[in-house]
């Protein structure tokens, strides 16, 4: 489904990503964890194609999309799905408006068709009655619902989620990242995830990866991580994992 090699991307004079190759198979979720300003976001953007590296290619079901016209790339990234650190809710709309957005730009369906659909998805992510509340009048918790119920409204193939527990209090963060595996797994969808949240990530993750300095420390299971021996691995692991 996806295949990344030798990717790399430099931004002003600093080497944000250095030689990053990885694959993601279908219905797989991979969770790449790192603190800040190590190039977490900045891969998701290669992967959707809203940035272009440095060298490198990003495969997707077979066809790099590096080498893409800007109307190739606008049509694939309809498979894709996004799901925002804050949610990234359009203010002046309510629930229902932002979760029928997608539908209403990229489909031909009619007003009953889009509710039946924003419902549906709605429901997906356990929220009831919410449709006509604004994005001010919601938690940090249902933000995160909305954006992820938006993120999967047309349907994705892909699912990229930028620290989906940025912001949210541990009960929160748990119930969330539930949330987040259980939709994943129920639509098939393949998943890409960016976290510092180690405990969450474990929970959520097919594999894992911890990126350092521009590249991949290492990338396997949960104990292929707990067994790393370099030290920034065990240094980041430490202080949640034990």
């Amino acid at each position: 489904m996806i295949k990344v090699e030798h990717l790399s991307k430099t931004l002003g004079d600093q080497k944000i990503l250095n030689d990053i190759s990885f694959e993601v198979a279908t219905g797989e979720i991979l969770v790449f964890l790192g603190p800040s300003g190590v190039g977490k976001t900045v891969l998701l953007k290669h992967l959707i194609g809203l940035l272009k590296p440095d060298c490198g290619s990003v495969i997707i079901n077979g066809k790099d999309i590096t080498k893409l016209s800007r109307v190739e790339q606008l049509k694939m990234r309809k498979d894709f799905g996004y799901l925002f650190q804050e949610g990234a809710l359009y203010d002046f709309m309510n629930v229902f408006d932002n979760v029928a957005f997608p539908l209403r730009e990229h489909t031909n369906l009619n007003y009953q068709q889009i509710r039946g659909r924003v419902r549906e998805v709605l429901d997906m992510v356990d929220l009831d009655d919410v449709e006509a509340k604004m994005p001010s009048e919601l938690s940090g918790g249902m933000k995160k619902r909305v954006g992820l119920a938006r993120a999967i409204v047309l349907g994705a193939k892909i699912l990229l989620c930028d620290e989906p527990t940025s912001g949210l209090d541990p009960i929160r963060s748990f119930d969330i990242s539930n949330l987040i595996r259980q939709v994943a797994k129920k639509i098939g969808v393949t998943m890409v995830m960016t976290s510092h949240d180690v405990d969450n990530s474990f929970r959520i993750a097919d594999r894992l990866a911890i990126l350092n300095e521009g590249h991949i420390e290492v990338i396997g299971s949960q104990q292929d991580l707990l067994s790393n021996q370099h030290p920034f691995v065990k240094e980041f692991l430490k202080p949640e994992a034990v």
